[in-house]
């Protein structure tokens, strides 16, 4: 298990600024990512503005809980053994761990009935600078495409300024989005 405090900006992109930005890199590395975002019938974890999904790659699978923060979302991961997820994804099965004690302790009424109520299917490439990282996104859900970029660093300010700057390179106008993936998949299933 591993905590983190994850302070990041986004920015829609339009397909083609997607590809513009893309084009930039001679040979891309992409990951490919599936998010299964959980909750449980009633949305009550999504209604406290906490955010639960499995993470699948190609290598590894994780639960990551989420918790607003006074500047940005605390991330508690728990690595997932095939067997685990396989348990939850066919089976219901939740996995024990720092997840299920955290929300045992500090949400007791809400610690079960999860289901997965959507997935996300994404292309990411990462570029690392000295102090921040630059996220570029293609990710589909449900009949839905989208593109977006993201900047996580030290401080949100500081996230902004380094996204807005990449972005100019480009000649992309910064467009402040606050949806997340998860709120975005919410809206279309509540």
């Amino acid at each position: 298990m591993s905590t983190n405090l994850e302070i990041e900006v986004k920015s829609k992109l339009s397909k083609e600024e997607y590809e513009k930005i893309l084009s930039s890199f001679e040979h891309p590395r992409f990951q490919y990512q599936t998010n299964f975002y959980i909750d449980n019938s009633s949305f009550e974890l999504s209604d406290l503005k906490l955010g639960l999904r499995i993470r699948q790659e190609k290598d590894f699978v994780e639960l990551t809980m989420k918790v607003p923060s006074e500047e940005g979302r605390i991330e508690i991961n728990q690595k997932l053994s095939p067997n685990e997820f396989e348990k939850f994804l066919f089976n219901n099965e939740f996995p024990n761990g720092e997840i299920m004690r955290y929300l045992r302790e500090f949400y007791p009424k809400i610690a079960g009935d999860f289901s997965i109520f959507g997935t996300l299917h994404n292309q990411r490439i990462t570029v690392e600078l000295e102090d921040a990282e630059i996220v570029i996104d293609h990710f589909t859900y449900f009949d839905k495409e989208e593109f977006e970029i993201e900047c996580e660093s030290f401080s949100l300010e500081h996230a902004e300024k380094v996204l807005i700057h990449y972005l100019k390179k480009f000649d992309i106008k910064y467009q402040k989005n606050t949806s997340t993936k998860l709120q975005r998949v919410i809206e279309l299933v509540r």
